[in-house]
C-alpha cells in the first residue's frame, strides 16, 4: 500500500510499528499484556514489533516496581519525538480517505464503526462461542 510505504520512508516505521509507538505514548508504563490485547496482533507478532521498537531506542521497558514479572513500556524522547512527527501525516491521509465520505456520511460512518467495535469487544465473542462452541476450543497443531 502507497501509504504504508511513505511511513517507512519518511519515518524508518511500518504502520504497525508506529500504531504500538503511539499506544505506549498514550499509555506511559502500559504492560506489554494490555499493549498486545489493545493491538489484537498475536503476542508473537507484537513482541517482534516492541523488540524493533526499543532496538531503535524510541521504547524503554522497566520492570514494574510492585510485579517483578511485569515490564512497563514508555516511549523514549525519540519516541516521543518521532509519534510528533509522524502523525501529521496520519491526520492528513486520514483526511484525504474520509474525503469520499460527504460530512453527513462521515459522521453516519463513525457512529456505525464506533457500533461495531463496541459489539466486537462486548458482544461478539460470547456470541461465537454460544453458535460455534469449538471456537473457544484451544488449537490444535496438528491438522488432520
Amino acid at each position: 500500500m502507497p501509504a504504508a510505504r511513505l511511513f517507512e520512508h519518511r519515518f524508518g516505521l511500518d504502520v504497525d510499528e508506529l500504531r504500538v509507538l503511539r499506544l505506549i505514548d498514550d499509555q506511559p508504563g502500559v504492560t506489554f499484556t494490555a499493549l498486545a490485547q489493545q493491538t489484537r496482533f498475536e503476542r508473537s507478532a507484537t513482541s517482534r514489533i516492541l523488540s524493533r521498537l526499543m532496538k531503535a531506542e524510541l521504547v524503554e521497558r522497566a520492570i514494574d516496581e510492585h510485579d517483578a514479572r511485569q515490564f512497563r513500556l514508555r516511549a523514549t524522547e525519540a519516541g516521543k519525538a518521532l509519534r510528533k512527527r509522524a502523525d501529521p501525516l496520519s491526520l492528513e491521509i486520514k483526511t484525504l480517505i474520509l474525503s469520499a465520505l460527504s460530512d453527513v456520511e462521515q459522521a453516519q460512518f463513525r457512529r456505525t464503526l464506533e457500533k461495531l467495535i463496541l459489539w466486537l469487544n462486548e458482544e461478539f465473542q460470547p456470541e461465537l462461542q454460544r453458535r460455534y462452541p469449538d471456537a473457544a476450543r484451544k488449537s490444535s497443531k496438528t491438522r488432520v
